[in-house]
């Protein structure tokens, strides 16, 4: 007997146009979020590198860079596909599932099969059980309702925030505690699998969907997604490379620094742009036919990141000395100069990171495709030179090298897309990057004499960070002032957080219903 499906949920049909308020409220949320998260983040890292070695993270990171190649070459991006789509069915949801299952089983017996053969590529057998069980995290990631994807799309947030946060957190604590038991790489392996797999469960427990097998609605999910996921596996193998190179040419101690001072170098542009990412996506969908109003959405977006998360990525990469010897110990100190050369890399991917929704929005996925593959073949003679002639230091340098180019290569990718000039695009930033060097020099030559009374890494940090901070905000202030209190992302800034104000006055002062 045929039983009949239930209706289709009001989240699946087209939906209204979005405001600002609704962008800097999933902004908001997300961002109190990615804080939560980054914090069990910086925690965990900390922790774990006390207790482990870099030989330990090489590992890992050996692993983990297989791992998010092989994902990014099976990527079909469903969940962006289904939010980009002005209109969704329930077939085309069961559809996402449904390419999703099977990718998941691609991803498990793949690695399962190829453990053997990498481990001995790789030249350490321990590596073998590892990338069976990397391949099992990566499956259960990519089996994550595709509801919660769609939501995103009515601004809501909610169940990707509280996924977030639980996988986040059970992840630390099940890492820290293995790591105190095992004293070894298998505490982060199988700390972020159990994490991964509470996750992937809580999915299906906060937005309610009964999956069905059908593969009807395909073709018009990898419409979309075909040049996305080719964009998506050039963007990995980009990013990957220099790890790959690394673990394959020099030992796993010193992957595991490069590894280490990557993850710290992204935390602070990563947390401070992924929010507003998010959610810049669904918004920018929604106005994809209006270029005018596209353009100006974008412009206030980027120079909003700008602001944000410039300062903060620059800010971090000038505390990299202090931090990592308050945080991370003696042991990693070769990482401190590869937390400044990628902390600037990071630095300069922050002057354009709404391109990639921008062009997601616009469906322009062939784009993205072609601007990172010019990416990959500047990065790979880049990389493995500065690495032959000069080892890591050269890698890093060699990998600034290629984000300086690629800003220009990204620049021509929005004007295409909005007409905005590279120069325009630039002069945005101009108040922004003009406040950043202020706050360089303050505290660059605040450090200089902290040192010369002999201050400890604690002190440095706590004067440093809310002297820089400082500086930044008010140099902004007053060249936004000079400038005649434009209109544009100050502005819009500004008038959210006068509202934010408003708003909590108002509720402060609201009478007690008794």
């Amino acid at each position: 007997m045929h039983l009949a499906r239930p209706a289709a949920p009001r989240a699946f049909y087209r939906q209204p146009g979005m405001t600002k308020v609704g962008v800097a409220r999933g902004a908001a949320a997300l961002s109190v979020t990615r804080v939560v998260t980054n914090i069990a983040n910086l925690v965990a890292m900390v922790v774990l590198a006390r207790l482990l070695t870099p030989q330990d993270f090489g590992l890992v990171a050996i692993c983990t860079t297989v791992l998010g190649i092989l994902v990014a070459l099976t990527e079909l991006s469903v969940g962006a596909a289904l939010v980009q789509r002005a209109e969704t069915s329930q077939e085309h949801v069961d559809s996402a599932w449904t390419m999703s299952l099977v990718r998941a089983v691609l991803i498990a017996v793949g690695f399962a099969l190829a453990s053997v053969p990498l481990a001995k590529l790789y030249g350490d057998m321990r590596l073998a059980p590892l990338f069976v069980l990397s391949g099992v995290t990566g499956a259960l990631a990519g089996l994550t309702n595709p509801l919660v994807a769609l939501r995103t799309r009515q601004m809501s947030f909610r169940p990707m925030i509280l996924m977030q946060v639980v996988q986040k957190l059970a992840t630390l604590a099940i890492s820290i505690g293995l790591a105190l038991w095992l004293r070894n790489y298998w505490a982060i392996v199988v700390g972020s699998a159990i994490g991964t797999a509470i996750s992937t469960l809580l999915s299906y427990a906060l937005v309610p969907y009964r999956p069905r097998f059908t593969l009807s609605r395909s073709r018009d999910l990898l419409g979309f997604s075909s040049w996305l996921f080719l964009g998506q596996a050039m963007n990995t193998l980009n990013w990957r490379f220099d790890q790959l190179v690394i673990g394959l040419f020099l030992p796993p101690a010193q992957l595991g620094a490069y590894s280490m001072a990557d993850n710290v170098a992204a935390i602070p542009s990563r947390e401070a742009t992924t929010p507003l990412i998010q959610s810049l996506f669904p918004s920018f969908a929604r106005m994809q036919d209006d270029r005018a109003r596209l353009r100006s959405a974008y412009q206030t977006a980027q120079g909003a990141i700008g602001i944000v998360a410039l300062p903060i990525a620059v800010g971090f990469m000038l505390l990299a000395e202090p931090f990592v010897k308050l945080a991370l110990g003696p042991k990693w100190s070769a990482t401190i100069p590869l937390i400044e050369v990628i902390g600037l890399c990071y630095a300069i991917q922050t002057l354009v990171t709404a391109s990639r929704p921008l062009a997601m929005a616009k469906g322009a996925t062939r784009a993205l495709f072609v601007r990172d593959v010019w990416g990959l073949l500047l990065r790979v003679p880049c990389v493995t030179l500065g690495m032959i002639g000069w080892g890591l230091t050269g890698l890093v340098w060699g990998r600034f090298l290629s984000a300086l180019i690629g800003l220009f290569i990204t620049s021509a990718l929005v004007r295409s897309m909005t007409g905005l000039s590279s120069l325009d695009q630039l002069l945005a930033h101009r108040r922004t990057i003009a406040a950043v060097l202020c706050m360089t020099v303050v505290v660059v030559a605040t450090d200089h004499q902290l040192l010369a009374w002999s201050a400890g890494p604690l002190l440095r940090i706590a004067v440093l960070s809310p002297l820089g901070a400082l500086a930044y905000t008010a140099a902004l202030h007053l060249l936004w002032i000079a400038s005649g209190r434009c209109a544009g992302a100050e502005a819009e800034l500004l008038g959210l957080a006068r509202g934010a104000i408003a708003k909590f006055r108002k509720g402060k002062a609201r009478p007690a219903v008794i």
